[in-house]
């Protein structure tokens, strides 16, 4: 009996033991599994202000309504030095996210073309050639010759990045960008065209003003947006095959054929951008202070530009759908921009020019500038929207870009915009908010409904079918270039430039790489969304504790049914053999 009883009890010890040993398996693979999940699911939220980590909604889109399958191949060079060391990997990652969100229409390969000539001659082939970059040991600098281009392929087309351009900071490295532009090229054999006005002054009366922009488009865009002119002076329509029309700092009134070519071309679903300053140089005034200071030549850097009031019938024509430009010259003294280079009776001094400053009420909504968390416009005048147009149901307004309580209006421009001019308060100052840029969309009315139609022209020429149409007025045409007098300098010229591109892509309704490049300036963390602290409240208070609690319910219930059974077992008839 006592043989038995020692034989049962070592049974039931290498039962125990084996069950214990189980059961650590198991708690060992719950939390490996449960960690796993958690670094997906929580460990994962993108909590910068840009989602800088995450994959934008319009590269989501991009893959999602490809017609055929693309696939991607990545020629980049293995154990690459600092700041290429992660390039091979990163790069995966993000394709990976282009590909989950593809429904399987994307898929992509990671190639290191040294390791067999057949890959360094496919590399040749999509002509992506290998470039030279520096690497340093202890003993030596050299230069290294490596692979870093990315092909997207989509039956006989291919869209090649030939040179990641690489910095080692995710932010600025926006692949995200590169990547979704390549998937829309594919996407879109013809260009969206953006004609600028020509024939009426201004920036783009200058022979190299449109070569440069096409280059810059070229860059940008690839083949999606494509810059040409429209003639203001000709009485044609603006042709069928241009999606946008800009008005770029005009110095003089137009044609009244050209005033119908613009109304006729919104009535037909076109979009028109009007970028203005109140004031133009006046020649005829600086040629005269020139010749004054012939004998002076060392004035010449202190001597202001002097400038007359825009005087044009455009004001008139977007009047009637609703955004009327003023003509006049807004200034906040309060949120002038610091250390601004200006010009003084003294010389160059650093001052705070009032009629550069800071605009951080800024529209949310539209996605041309819901990156901008300020702006900045030299002198820009104000714009007034026409509260019964407003209340249309098919007309949508926003105020894009609206000044501070602080800031004054001048109802008058002066004729020079030095410091002294606006650093004393004026008895004609009218006190903030103003508007400085707007939009409207939607079935615009006609400006012929209520003006007589130009000679020549008549009522069989109207657009018969109206579309809805986009108009965006902006209360300066200077802020793509320094300005000196204003203090307006080339950082904010830089951020006036971003925010001239991201008008043009809303203007031919593609603001997709606008909200991508967005992201190319990272953030530090801000204000967390309350949905995303709440997720992360729940995870933290609820399900972490109720796993480990359901997990220990289990836990004694199985130890609970093993010490019944064992009871049992042990008071059956014939179990003490």
């Amino acid at each position: 009996m006592s043989q038995t009883n020692t034989h049962s009890g070592a049974r039931r010890r290498l039962i125990s033991r084996a069950h214990t040993l189980v059961m650590g398996v198991l708690l060992v693979a719950i939390a490996v599994a449960a960690n796993a999940a958690m670094s997906q699911v929580f460990w994962r939220l993108d909590l910068t202000e840009n989602q800088i980590y995450t994959l934008s909604e319009p590269s989501r889109a991009a893959v999602r309504e490809l017609e055929e399958p693309v696939e991607v191949h990545a020629f980049i060079s293995p154990d690459l030095p600092a700041p290429f060391h992660s390039l091979s990997q990163d790069v995966a990652d993000l394709l990976s996210e282009y590909q989950a969100a593809s429904g399987g229409k994307l898929t992509f390969k990671i190639i290191a073309p040294e390791e067999s000539p057949e890959q360094e001659e496919a590399a040749a082939g999509f002509g992506i050639e290998q470039v030279a970059i520096g690497q340093q040991s202890e003993s030596e600098v050299s230069l290294r010759a490596i692979y870093k281009g990315v092909a997207f392929i989509q039956g006989e087309q291919s869209e090649v990045i030939r040179d990641l351009q690489v910095t080692g900071q995710v932010g600025l490295d926006n692949f995200e960008y590169e990547f979704t532009r390549a998937l829309l090229n594919l996407r879109r054999p013809e260009p969206r065209r953006i004609a600028f006005a020509s024939g009426a002054g201004g920036p783009v009366a200058q022979p190299d003003f449109v070569q440069s922009l096409e280059q810059v488009f070229s860059q940008l865009y690839g083949n999606l947006i494509e810059a040409t002119t429209y003639d203001l002076s000709q009485a044609e329509p603006i042709p069928d095959d241009v999606h946008a029309l800009v008005l770029l700092n005009v110095d003089a009134s137009v044609s009244e054929e050209a005033l119908f070519a613009i109304d006729q071309f919104l009535q037909r679903g076109g979009s028109v951008g009007w970028f203005q300053s109140a004031t133009v140089i006046d020649e005829a005034m600086q040629r005269q202070l020139m010749e004054q200071i012939q004998q002076m030549p060392e004035l010449a850097s202190r001597l202001p530009t002097m400038r007359k009031r825009l005087d044009s019938n455009l004001i008139d024509l977007f009047g009637h759908y609703g955004i009327t430009y003023r003509a006049d010259t807004v200034i906040d003294r309060d949120r002038a921009l610091s250390f601004s280079l200006v010009a003084t009776p003294q010389g160059l001094a650093r001052v705070s020019h009032p009629g550069s400053f800071s605009i951080t009420d800024i529209d949310p909504e539209l996605p041309f500038v819901r990156d901008f968390s300020t702006m900045a416009l030299p002198v820009p005048s104000s714009l007034s929207i026409d509260e019964a147009l407003r209340g249309r149901d098919t007309l949508e307004f926003h105020e894009v870009l609206r000044t501070s309580a602080g800031s004054t209006r001048l109802p008058s421009p002066p004729a020079d915009m030095s410091y002294q001019t606006f650093v004393e308060p004026a008895p004609e100052e009218e006190p903030g908010p103003f508007v400085v840029a707007a939009t409207v969309q939607g079935m615009l009315p006609s400006y012929y409904s209520e003006h007589p139609l130009p000679a020549g022209k008549s009522e069989a020429e109207l657009e018969r079918e109206p579309q809805p149409g986009r108009l965006l007025v902006v209360g300066s045409g200077d802020f793509m270039g320094p300005q000196r007098e204003t203090g307006f300098d080339e950082r904010l010229a830089g951020l006036g430039a971003q925010f001239f591109l991201n008008s043009v892509e809303w203007l031919v309704q593609d603001s997709a790489l606008s909200q991508i490049r967005g992201k190319s300036l990272p953030r530090l963390i801000g204000e967390v969304s309350p949905e995303q602290k709440r997720a992360i409240q729940f995870a933290n208070i609820v399900m972490v504790p109720s796993f480990f609690a359901l997990l220990g319910v289990m836990m004694m219930s199985r130890r609970r049914r093993r010490r019944e059974a064992l009871s049992q077992w042990t008071q059956t008839p014939g179990s003490r053999k």
